[in-house]
């Protein structure tokens, strides 16, 4: 047989396992039933690209799964809480009384999921964190479920492969005091970096935004750590790094989960300026996808958009509407779909998101791999390591 014809056989085979695999599956006739589920997220102020990118994945994650299995949609009502945490529990009671809303996904940080949190039994509604991860966001309420992965487990991994891979002896934290996930993590990675035998030579908490950067990277400098691990918001992690030209110090750094999408959602920065950090993330461009996850890049270049554009807030907004709508459909037959909702998640052994299998306990919280990846000059990240 001629290659050619070999080829064009092959080609045909394909193109018929295509069209009889879509075939088989079944097409769902809309009800015309809408299904109300609210969005918390900040929508406006300094975070919000972090709500924008995570309302960019649902709308893509909604386009490749418009109904469940009962021909019913999800009407998104968004409210924006601007990562206040006042406003955010603010949102949560309008949603419940006003909306009467079935399951809330909220993009917000970790501040407003815990101020949340404390008041959720009062409304019984089932809460999607999607990206806050700080561990005790489930502590206080069984309607609260973490799609991230924990921040014990980050700082666990952080401090353990630069201990043990990068083997290095000596670092340094630098950490914001106001905002409940990085200081966790800051404490944390001390508590763990410890644990191996490693050195920590200095720990500075910042405050507010007014100080002196130089000053305070020379007194670090001065003790010789050969690593910074910065859990810090954008704007004090570039006068970090501004503080680091002007002292011509360049040591390993290491971000946290987030930093990166941050970043690539503003425009005060250059985005070169991060080059060559590790960072602590949910995903890497360049991982192995599973069935969902190539779907939804086509579902991406479908719709037009530039998979540089898709970040991990947005890939989170993704995995969590898959994973409502996978819920849902396990409830359709329920008298009362909140409940069944809370009550099936904690069932959840294998989910399969993006990149991963995904399984929550009985607390709610997600057990899920996270990657340590390098980063561009583009404010992309390279794949170094998947850890589960």
């Amino acid at each position: 047989m001629k290659l050619s014809h070999l080829f064009f056989l092959l080609a045909l085979l394909a193109v018929f396992s295509w069209f009889m695999k879509h075939e088989s599956t079944p097409q769902i006739t809309p009800s015309g039933h809408k299904i109300k589920v609210g969005v918390i997220g900040p929508f406006s102020g300094v975070n919000k690209g972090q709500g924008d990118s995570g309302l960019q994945g649902i709308k893509i994650s909604q386009a490749l799964l418009p109904y469940l299995n009962n021909g019913d949609a999800l009407e998104f009502i968004m409210i924006d809480d601007k990562n206040v945490s006042e406003q955010s529990v603010e949102a949560l009671r309008e949603l419940s009384e006003k909306h009467q809303v079935t399951a809330i996904m909220i993009f917000s940080d970790s501040n407003s999921v815990l101020a949340i949190a404390k008041v959720a039994d009062r409304y019984q509604i089932p809460i999607f964190a999607l990206i806050a991860s700080h561990p005790d966001i489930t502590k206080y309420s069984s309607f609260v479920t973490q799609l991230n992965f924990d921040d014990t487990f980050q700082a666990s991994v952080a401090a353990l492969y630069v201990r043990d891979e990068l083997l290095l002896d000596k670092v340094a934290i630098v950490a914001q005091s106001n905002n409940a996930h990085y200081l966790y993590l800051a404490n944390e990675f001390s508590r763990q970096f410890r644990a191996v035998e490693g050195e920590v030579t200095d720990t500075v908490y910042l405050t507010t935004s007014r100080q002196d950067y130089t000053e305070i990277l020379q007194q670090i400098k001065n003790t010789a750590p050969e690593l910074l691990y910065l859990p810090v918001d954008i704007d004090a992690l570039f006068a970090i790094k501004t503080a680091l030209v002007k002292l011509k110090w360049d040591p390993v750094i290491m971000v946290s989960d987030g930093i990166m999408a941050d970043v690539k959602a503003q425009t005060k920065y250059p985005m070169n300026f991060l080059a060559g950090m590790l960072a602590v993330d949910t995903y890497s461009y360049d991982m192995h996808l599973t069935d969902l996850g190539k779907q939804l890049k086509a579902q991406i270049q479908s719709m037009g958009i530039n998979m540089r554009s898709i970040d991990t807030h947005s890939a989170l907004g993704m995995e969590g509407y898959a994973l409502l709508v996978d819920i849902m459909n396990q409830c359709l037959e329920s008298k009362n779909m909140r409940a069944c909702i809370n009550d099936s998640i904690l069932g959840i052994d294998r989910f399969e998101g993006i990149e991963g299998l995904i399984s929550f306990d009985k607390t709610g919280k997600a057990h899920r791999s996270l990657v340590i990846n390098t980063i561009n000059d583009d404010a992309t990240m390279d794949f170094i390591v998947q850890v589960y």
